[in-house]
């Protein structure tokens, strides 16, 4: 296939995720040419927010570049969620979109009974939960190890989608509850594990999904202009940090899988801007180790983050200060791992700016040269919700 593509973005969080990579990415896109959106890691539990005039959607299975017209491709490294899929393509038909989406023929799926499992177990640990979004990302990935069969395997045939969920329910739930130490399921969970209209719903989501997406391979790159690889969470959550990993998330939240899918692709000559995002503070859902937490009144007492509302898994959003030369050693380390060659370049994009007279944590003023060491090439100030509240700064 001849080599269309005249650029690469990839939108990396740098922090615990929730630093503005939805506004960025919706941001790249508003381009002229041909726009593919990669959702590159995790899954559904990703909430990238992104405003233009009246729109207001918060995207959790779809390219944050939807908005703007760019179609969407789920790599091999997403974990497709047909119940979720369903939902979210529905209410961007309000807006009058019917987007274009491709899926690798390797994406993971998950199923209502690995939602299931992820919750129960939340609730089991009470006051120890790990701070889980509840949409049964790890647990698909568990099962998926034991008991998987690729979704085009199934070949939309509802009695063999049956056979297959009604053997996890059966067979797996139970076995892998009892492994994580819930030897009693609790009454109302039963009802909902038992009920066959589960599973007739979610295979007509199954079907949805199959319906109104198409199968492709990573040389669907090839045919765009521009191309925005979006990964979800962000650097401290990575699946290889050292922390304690029930606190991290099941996947690699930097460059490495960009990567590895444009190493497979003949990218030779073509830029590839690595963009590292962040918020002039930091913040962390949900449990787990947070170094310079504070209380929300330290940085801003009248801010407020009109997306990411109390929810009964991971809790109230945390706070914290931000160390901006830890920020720089973090995302030097993962650019000087993964960059592949002198194609790529770092660059970053520092939103919330307005929440804090445009300093870090209220307190320091921003000096973008400072990461000059460390080759920033270009700096974006975000000051409000929109993309065209974003300037750039050149640093060569």
């Amino acid at each position: 296939m001849k080599k269309r593509i005249k650029e690469i973005k990839i939108v990396i969080g740098a922090n615990y995720g929730d630093e503005g990579k939805g506004l960025m990415t919706d941001y790249f896109s508003d381009r002229r040419g041909k726009c593919l959106v990669v959702c590159n890691n995790g899954g559904a539990q990703r909430g990238h927010t992104v405003t233009q005039g009246e729109k207001n959607h918060v995207f959790h299975h779809f390219g944050s570049g939807t908005l703007s017209g760019a179609d969407t491709y789920f790599s091999r490294y997403f974990i497709l969620n047909p119940i979720l899929f369903a939902r979210e393509y529905q209410e961007l038909g309000e807006y009058g979109l019917v987007p274009s989406v491709y899926r690798n023929p390797d994406c993971l799926w998950s199923t209502p009974y690995d939602m299931i499992i992820n919750q129960i177990v939340e609730d089991h640990r009470g006051d120890k939960r790990h701070g889980s979004c509840g949409v049964g990302i790890w647990e698909t990935m568990v099962r998926s190890q034991r008991i998987h069969i690729p979704l085009d395997r199934l070949k939309g045939d509802p009695s063999r989608i049956r056979e297959y969920l009604v053997k996890i329910r059966e067979e797996y739930l139970p076995e892998r509850l009892r492994d994580l130490g819930v030897d009693s399921i609790p009454e109302g969970w039963k009802k909902i594990i038992d009920d066959e209209g589960m599973i007739n719903h979610f295979i007509e989501d199954i079907l949805f999904l199959e319906k109104h997406t198409k199968v492709a391979e990573d040389k669907l790159l090839c045919r765009y202009d521009r191309v925005i690889i979006e990964n979800g969470q962000g650097l401290l959550l990575d699946r290889n940090q050292k922390e304690i990993k029930e606190h991290t998330t099941p996947s690699n939240t930097g460059l490495q899988n960009a990567a590895e899918i444009l190493e497979g692709l003949d990218m030779q000559g073509v830029p590839v801007e690595v963009c590292y995002v962040t918020r002039t503070y930091l913040t962390r859902h949900g449990a787990g180790p947070f170094p310079g937490e504070c209380p929300k009144e330290v940085i801003n007492p009248l801010m407020e983050d009109r997306t990411n509302q109390p929810n009964a898994f991971q809790g109230s959003l945390r706070y914290g200060i931000i160390d901006p030369e830890e920020l720089g050693k973090r995302i030097e380390a993962d650019f000087g791992k993964y960059a592949k060659n002198e194609d790529y370049f770092i660059s970053l994009a520092i939103t919330h700016l307005n929440e804090t007279a445009g300093k870090w944590n209220s307190l320091t003023d921003i000096r973008a040269d400072r990461y000059k060491r460390i080759g920033v090439r270009k700096v974006y100030y975000s000051s409000g919700r929109t993309r065209e509240e974003i300037e750039e700064e050149d640093q060569r």
